[in-house]
Parts: C-alpha cells; structure tokens; sequence
C-alpha cells in the first residue's frame, strides 16, 4: 500500500506537528509492507505574495490534494486537523487537540477563524481521525461533531533519546551553561496564555522562602509571535516578584540541552491548563525527572501516578514542588521507569 504522508510542517522551527511528523515518518517506514510517499508543497510565487497564511491555506485544502491524486496513492494521513478536497482517496487526519475552538484567545484573528471554520466542516469527511489522548477523543466529539466510531486513539511516546542518564558530569556541565545552582526547576513547551506560566512563577516565589536552600527556575523556549493576547509578556510578572536572579530565560534551546535539563533537574513543572496530550511531561518522566502538573484535560492520563497533580493555586503547586524538593523519598516510585 503507498501512504501519502503530509510533511508540509517538517521544516517548521519549534513546531510539536513537525517533530510529529517526522518521527511518524520513520516509524511508519519501518513497516515492510507500507510505502511511504512524502507529500509537501512546492514553491510557489504567486501565492508567496499572498502570505505564509496564504500559503498554508491553499495547501492544506486544495494543494495536499491535488498533489495526492498526481502521486497514485491509496490513503493519504494528514498529521494535523486538515482533510483536503480532491484528494480522491481516503484521508485520516490527526487532531492533537482543540484549542481554538475551545480557548478564544487563539482564534482572534479572520484568517484563523476562515481556517477554523474549513476544518471544522472539512473533518466529517475523513475516512477517520487519531487523536493523542481519550480527553481529545471526548473533545472532538464534543467540540466539533465526529462520530465517535471513527475517532481513534494512539497515545504519543517519548523518543529513545528521552531517558536517565547517571553522568554527573554531564549534570555538571548542562548547570555551567545555563548559570543554574546544584538544584532547578525546568520548564519548557512554550509560551502561550494556557500554559499558565504566571502562575508558575509566583508559585516559585511562594516556594523560595520556604526552602533551607537555594534553588533556580529555568523557563525554555520563546513566544512565537508578538501578540500578546495568546503570548502575554512573563517579564513583568517576574520583575513585580522581584525574584529575576533566580530565573532564567534562555529563550529556544537545541533538543540535546533540553534533554539533559530534563534527565538533571531536581523537577520538571508545567502548570498547563490545557493539553491535548503533554508530552513533555512524558519526555521528563522518560528522562527521570519528577513531574507536576495539573490536574486539568488530558494531563491526568500522561502522568497517572508517576508524578503530582494539583489545582491552580499557588499555594498547592508551591506545597507539591516543596515536597519533592525537600523529601525525594516522597518522589513517586515509578519515575525513571519509563
């Protein structure tokens, strides 16, 4: 069978869909009987004066599937919540959650709302739809309208290089790099509105005068445009606390340091409130790092018992990084062994 595969995001920086299409890519290459047929757009000078926007407009809903009729495929899976027209054969799609539709934010803009509005009708002819997680599962029913027996669910994974690593050295160095004390908080998986990172760092600055000893908060990673609806600006928040030296910004950072500040943090903290899967709680969980997060949407399915869940208040996730920090006995007995 010949797959057409979409990998229009595959050379997007610091795109989730791109780093998803990729290793879906390889991982569906391994399977003997499948072949796999990469489908992306071209160049194209006439709609590059229209926009990115533009751009991506016209290949998700017309030009993915003309190019699928030309290849000869017999399915084409689009990794992210497009179903094109045309296509002339079946087509699965894969939505990872419902965030714009649900959270108003992330839908300000005509050209999102236009977009919205296509997927939304688009999706009830895909031959069927994967979702990450049962609560994106509930949500596409719910949401958008799809029957609920052509939903499937395939929960992501942490990639092989996610895992402990018992170098000191390496801890060592990754610490002398960033400017971080013997013990930090990492964070990382960006900067929009729903990740709640406000409340992170006041938490943080709850936790500082409860500890007999110094502590560092590293945030990774960089909004992804200027408006500041959906990525509202942290530093005022951190400079109303007055707690700047005891976190850092480092803005985007490569794979290989993310894994090492998840496999040497003494916690991995994201105070999400809304997840269509989370998997960067599952790469910290992998790379053995405790985990907190909240309990909202599909975040209670990713880390179970393998680490702490509580509600957004400061109080609670002060209390639940205090605990782990100063009582590792306390530390669920499943982590690390992922």
């Amino acid at each position: 069978m010949q797959v057409g595969l979409d990998l229009s995001f595959r050379n997007r920086s610091f795109s989730g869909i791109g780093a998803y299409s990729t290793s879906l890519a390889m991982a569906l290459q391994a399977i003997d009987d499948l072949e796999i047929v990469p489908i992306a757009p071209g160049p194209s000078k006439i709609l590059k004066r229209f926009g990115v926007r533009a751009e991506r407009f016209a290949w998700e809903w017309a030009g993915s599937g003309l190019t699928s009729r030309r290849q000869g495929i017999d399915l084409l899976h689009m990794p992210f919540m497009a179903v094109p027209i045309l296509a002339g054969v079946p087509v699965i799609a894969t939505v990872h959650d419902v965030i714009p539709y649900v959270l108003p934010a992330y839908r300000q803009s005509w050209a999102m709302r236009l977009n919205l509005a296509v997927a939304r009708r688009r999706l009830r002819s895909a031959a069927a739809i994967i979702t990450p997680s049962q609560h994106a599962r509930t949500d596409v029913i719910d949401v958008l309208g799809i029957p609920a027996d052509r939903i499937h669910v395939i929960a992501e994974a942490a990639g092989a290089a996610f895992h402990p690593s018992p170098d000191p050295e390496a801890g060592r160095a990754i610490r002398a790099k960033y400017q971080l004390g013997d013990r930090y908080i990492f964070n990382v998986g960006g900067f929009d509105e729903r990740k709640n990172l406000p409340l992170l760092c006041r938490a943080f600055a709850a936790l500082l005068p409860l500890l007999p000893f110094s502590v560092d908060l590293i945030i990774a990673g960089a909004p992804h445009s200027t408006n500041p609806n959906v990525f509202p600006p942290l530093e005022p928040v951190i400079a109303e606390l007055g707690i700047a030296d005891r976190i850092r910004l480092p803005g985007r950072i490569s794979e290989t340091d993310k894994i090492a500040l998840l496999q040497h943090a003494a916690i991995y903290v994201s105070p999400s409130r809304y997840e269509g899967f989370g998997l960067t709680f599952l790469e910290a969980m992998a790379c053995g790092a405790p985990v907190i997060g909240l309990r909202r949407t599909s975040i209670p399915e990713v880390v179970g018992e393998a680490g702490i869940l509580v509600e957004p208040e400061v109080e609670s996730l002060a209390q639940a990084m205090r605990a782990l920090i100063t009582q590792p006995t306390k530390r669920p007995h499943f982590i690390g062994t992922y």
